[in-house]
């Protein structure tokens, strides 16, 4: 790349401030993955020491396992924190042309299936019927809640639409997701309806559809809006952990059981990868439902 220095020998500060300028301006990743993997690089700086690249060795990894034990990790974020240093060591390898050891050494720990917590159509009729339409206040969650479930998108994207990037005829959306990824959210009729139920009653002014209280009417800010999800999902009687983004599993969920393919679901969710939709998004289906589905889908009594 252009803006490096190419150097024999580098610490491990110094790279992990290169490979995080390399992911902003080269991998367009967005400001939160860059948060999260600076985190992962000084918590292995504070274990390691700033070492040179070419001195880190496999015997540095079993420390980082020792510790990762020690601290009780999850196995997502060991395997987070794998990842990013085997990125770190492939970017320092192909753009930097240092000698430092195979990234492929670097091996991610086994991430156990876990089960995908999702609402059934019951519960979300419950939540959202128990949100009511009075307040301004109510219909700004009422709106909110009908985007997060109708399009799938997530909460920080629901937050940036903008009334001018909405199509109510076609019911569409472009948006900006994660990676700076652009891709297309389709509205239902009753989302269109939430939505413009409360743009009446607020006006239409502002250019973002989810504004907060405040006199600047700026953009609802992600951890007020957080902290409205739990209290009206508390109001609802729900007893079920349950976050915004329980409505995007939910929404893949429900897709999934009414016969959607996999495929789909993974574009309408803007997955670059298949597996992430079917591992981290989709709930399991009973017994019944797959008998179900076999029933519809594999009818050969014309065969007969």
């Amino acid at each position: 790349m252009l803006f490096f220095n190419r150097k024999n020998s580098i610490t491990f500060n110094e790279a992990s401030k290169l490979y995080l300028e390399y992911c902003e301006l080269e991998l367009e990743l967005s400001p939160s993955s860059i948060y999260e993997y600076s985190k992962t690089l000084r918590w292995t700086m504070d274990t390691l020491g700033d070492l040179r690249m070419e001195k880190f060795k496999e015997e540095h990894l079993l420390k980082l396992k020792q510790d990762y034990i020690k601290k009780n990790l999850s196995p997502n974020t060991k395997a987070h924190n794998f990842s990013v240093i085997r990125n770190l060591l492939r970017f320092c390898h192909s753009e930097l042309n240092l000698k430092v050891m195979d990234a492929d050494k670097v091996k991610r720990p086994r991430i156990p299936r876990h089960k995908v917590e999702y609402l059934t159509e019951g519960e979300l009729r419950q939540f959202y019927s128990s949100i009511g339409n009075r307040s301004l206040r109510d219909l700004r969650f009422r709106a909110l809640f009908s985007v997060l479930f109708s399009t799938g998108c997530r909460i920080s994207e629901a937050l940036n639409l903008k009334i001018e990037g909405i199509d109510f005829v076609n019911r569409e959306a472009m948006i900006v997701g994660k990676g700076n990824k652009e891709r297309k959210v389709y509205f239902t009729e009753w989302s269109n309806q939430c939505i413009r139920e409360y743009l009446e009653r607020r006006g239409y002014k502002y250019k973002f559809v989810f504004v907060a209280e405040s006199k600047s009417h700026g953009r609802w800010d992600r951890n007020d809006a957080q902290r409205n999800f739990r209290n009206y999902l508390k109001k609802s009687g729900l007893d079920k952990k349950c976050t915004a983004h329980t409505l995007r599993r939910s929404f893949a969920t429900t897709l999934l059981k009414k016969g959607v393919g996999l495929g789909q679901i993974q574009i309408l969710l803007g997955h670059s990868d298949l597996q992430t939709t079917s591992r981290h998004y989709l709930g399991v289906l009973s017994d019944d439902e797959a008998k179900k589905a076999h029933e519809k889908h594999m009818d050969m009594s014309n065969w007969l």
